[in-house]
This record gives C-alpha cells, sequence and structure tokens, in this order.
C-alpha cells in the first residue's frame, strides 16, 4: 500500500505539471493570435421570401375589380371571395377600405390577403393547397395614462375642446365630457347650469391607442372640478365581484337618487330659467321649473326611479309626463313632442329609462323640455336634493381604496396644479411652513 501511494504521487506531480504546460501553451497561442487581424467575411443579403402590396378600394369599385388588379388568377379570387364571405359580405367593404396582399418572388404566386373588417380586427386569409383559410385578429393596442386639466371659460365642452395640451384627441376630448357630464358627475352637477366663468377642473384617465393613433377606449381614473367654489371629486373603484363605480376621497358613493338632468349634456343647447313674463300670454306666470333648449327629437330620461302619474296632454304644457318618487317627490316633463314606446300612466320606470322626446307642444315658441321637480306639492331647485342612493366601499376595502385614491392624486399632481379649494388651502399652508 506504502509503495501504491508512492508510485501515485509522482503521477500527480507530472499531470499536474503538464496542465500547467498546458495552459501556458494555450495562452502563447491566444496572445499570438490576438496579434492577428480577424478576416471579415463579405456581408451576406438574404433575398425576402415574398412582396407586399396595398390597394385602395375606390368609390363604387367592387372587391372583384380590385381583385383583377393584383393579378390573382379567377378561380383562386372567386374562392376568396367565398372564404371572405364566412366572415363579412364583400358589399359592405366601403371606399377607402385597404386591402394587402403577399406575393412570392420564386412563384409569382399570391399567398396571403389582408381585409381590415373594422378598427379594431383584420382578416388574414392565407392560401393553401385546398383554396384559402381565414381568420380573425384584433389589432395591437397600448395602454397609457393623460391628465387633462383648464378652466371654464363659456362650457366644459369649449374647455376641453380648446387645450390641446396633453396631445390627446378630439375624439378623446368628447367622450371625455359624455363621461363626466352623463356618468361620474350626473347625480351631482348639471353641466349645462351650474358651471361658472373661472371654474376648474383635471381628470386622469386611460385610454386605448391602436396603430394608426386613433383611441379605442378611454376610462377616466380621476376627476376633480371646482364649480362655483365648490369642490366635487370622483375616484374609480372596484370592491371585489361588484361593478366598478365612482367614489369621492371619503369612499362615499356618487350615486344619488335622482340624476342632475333629464337631458344627456351634449344634447342640450342651453339651459334656462324663463322671466316670470309669459313670452306667449304676455301675462306675469310663475316659472317654477328648468328649460332645457334642444333639438326636436332629442331623448328624454327619468331622473329616478318612479310609477308614471300622468301621460298626456297637458294643456299649456303640451304633450306632459308626470312622475312619482319615493318621500313625496314628483319631476313633470312638459312640451313633449311624444312619449316612448310603452309609456302609460301607472308604469313604473327605473333612473335614466326613455319616457319621450323634445318638442315644443302647448304654448312653446321653440323645441325645449320644460323640467320641474316637486316635494310635498312645492317646487323646489333639483340642486338641492341630496338623497344618496348609492353604497359606500366597504370597510373591507377602505385600506385598498384609499392607497388607490393616493395614487391617483400623485399622479394629478405631477402633470398639474391643484384645482380643489380643499388641496389649494393645504399647499398653502405647508408652504409657509417651509418657509
Amino acid at each position: 500500500m506504502p509503495k501504491f501511494y508512492h508510485f501515485l504521487a509522482p503521477l500527480a506531480l507530472i499531470s499536474a505539471a503538464g496542465a500547467l504546460a498546458s495552459v501556458a501553451n494555450s495562452a502563447e497561442l491566444t496572445n499570438r493570435a490576438s496579434e492577428v487581424e480577424p478576416e471579415l467575411l463579405p456581408v451576406a443579403v438574404a433575398r425576402p421570401v415574398d412582396v407586399t402590396f396595398t390597394d385602395t378600394l375606390h368609390a363604387g369599385e367592387t372587391l372583384s375589380e380590385l381583385l383583377a388588379r393584383t393579378d390573382l388568377e379567377a378561380d383562386a379570387a372567386t374562392a376568396l371571395l367565398r372564404e371572405l364571405r364566412e366572415f363579412q359580405d364583400p358589399r359592405r367593404l366601403q371606399s377607402g377600405a385597404v386591402v394587402a396582399w403577399r406575393k412570392s418572388l420564386d412563384s409569382g404566386l399570391i399567398r396571403r390577403v389582408d381585409f381590415r373588417l373594422d378598427a379594431d380586427h383584420t382578416l388574414n386569409l392565407l392560401r393553401d393547397p385546398d383554396g384559402w383559410s381565414g381568420s380573425v385578429h384584433e389589432v395591437e393596442v397600448t395602454l397609457d395614462t393623460v391628465v387633462v386639466s383648464g378652466v371654464v371659460s363659456s362650457s366644459l365642452y369649449n374647455a376641453l375642446v380648446s387645450d390641446r395640451s396633453a396631445g390627446s384627441t378630439l375624439e378623446e376630448r368628447n367622450r371625455l365630457v359624455d363621461q363626466l357630464a352623463d356618468r361620474i358627475f350626473a347625480w351631482q352637477i348639471d353641466f349645462s347650469r351650474d358651471l361658472r366663468s373661472g371654474d376648474q377642473f383635471r381628470v386622469l384617465y386611460e385610454r386605448v391607442v391602436r396603430p394608426d393613433g386613433t383611441t379605442r377606449d378611454i376610462h377616466v381614473l380621476g376627476a376633480q372640478m371646482n364649480i362655483n367654489r365648490r369642490d366635487f371629486e370622483a375616484y374609480a373603484f372596484t370592491a371585489g365581484s361588484e361593478k366598478e363605480d365612482y367614489f369621492n376621497r371619503e369612499g362615499d358613493s356618487l350615486r344619488r337618487a335622482f340624476l342632475r338632468a333629464p337631458l344627456q349634456y351634449r344634447r342640450i343647447s342651453s339651459a334656462f330659467s324663463r322671466s316670470r313674463f309669459h313670452p306667449i300670454l304676455q301675462t306675469a306666470r310663475p316659472h317654477n321649473g328648468i328649460d332645457y333648449a334642444a333639438a326636436t327629437g332629442t331623448p328624454v330620461y327619468a331622473v329616478g326611479d318612479g310609477v308614471i302619474q300622468r301621460a298626456g296632454n297637458g294643456g299649456s304644457f303640451g304633450n306632459l309626463i308626470e312622475i312619482g318618487h319615493s318621500r313625496g317627490m314628483m319631476t313633470r316633463y312638459a312640451h313633449l313632442n311624444g312619449f316612448a314606446k310603452g309609456i302609460r300612466a301607472g308604469m313604473a320606470v327605473k333612473q335614466g329609462d326613455l319616457i319621450g322626446y323634445v318638442g315644443m307642444t302647448g304654448q312653446a315658441t321653440g323645441p325645449h323640455l320644460h323640467f320641474e321637480f316637486h316635494r310635498a306639492g312645492r317646487p323646489v331647485d333639483p340642486g338641492t336634493i341630496e338623497d344618496t342612493n348609492g353604497d359606500p366601499i366597504p370597510r373591507s376595502y377602505t385600506a385598498q381604496f384609499l392607497e388607490r385614491v393616493q395614487e391617483y392624486i400623485v399622479s394629478l399632481n405631477d402633470a398639474s396644479r391643484p384645482v380643489l379649494a380643499a388641496d389649494a388651502r393645504a399647499t398653502a399652508v405647508m408652504s409657509g411652513a417651509s418657509d
């Protein structure tokens, strides 16, 4: 055994020495190689397999006529149209539609044709030995967030449309006005009557943008407004499996028992309270409601849940609907051009249901909706009704909601100055303390 170990020891030393010599030789070869300039191979350019062409469907032209310009064989074109009909009627393709096709450089055959079905979907038709096979694909989109802010001079619409500083499109801003007026603040603000010159707003929203730069959708995350020196704010939140809704920063729902206006904001030309001097009768009469000027046929909606007490001729009011609500409330809609289908006395309606259309029946000088709100038989200002209808944030989600609200406020503050009176006062106090 000792001899065995004695024999292995020299072998190990020899092996180690050989390894060191090998490393040294390798290092030497590497150093020599680095001194030699490498010889570069010529650049190889791969020949494309297909080439892509595009064409546009002209006014009065059929798709068959366009395909004839692609040099697609007649029988192949017939088979392509047959496959296309499985997804869309070729006759529905409008002038200006762009068609793209790929042609093989080797065979000269068209191997793929793409159609834009609508703004969000394309149809890909692939050629195979049996004809054509189609598949619909949704266009890729990007998601980003935008902050818009401004000062009202005449209307929220004009304020948003005139300010393009955020790079948002006119289409986006139209949608934004609709969401703010008819969805988010529909219970707090009558945008046709309540806004004053100098009122401020700022809105944080996310948008889904298509490759061509158009906007598929927008979603308001947070909104703040100072209207006639009153603060209004809304923040989007989804509590578990519930539907998303909007709340103030304390977690109270913005929903109320009554909408502030019976018409969609963008449909209203103006809202006004006329003089007590009646323009037709030429006599002084009490005017207990609000007149919304709008085009004849503009839809009119119930501002709250209730039961129709009256639907018919109302004398000087023309076509008239009166809805009884809980707690002694009643709303009146006058000078209607007509009633929605099925509207009759005794019928139950829900908030936002279509009940009629703007007109100028009865004693009216032009198309408008005369709207009144009564409590216990006496007319009241709709802006004074504060009956809460929505549920607050559940306690189990309060911490998550407050964290989300803080994120939205930080994003708003990073891009714009505070508009809420409460935030402005807090900022001033903090600034004074730092001095």
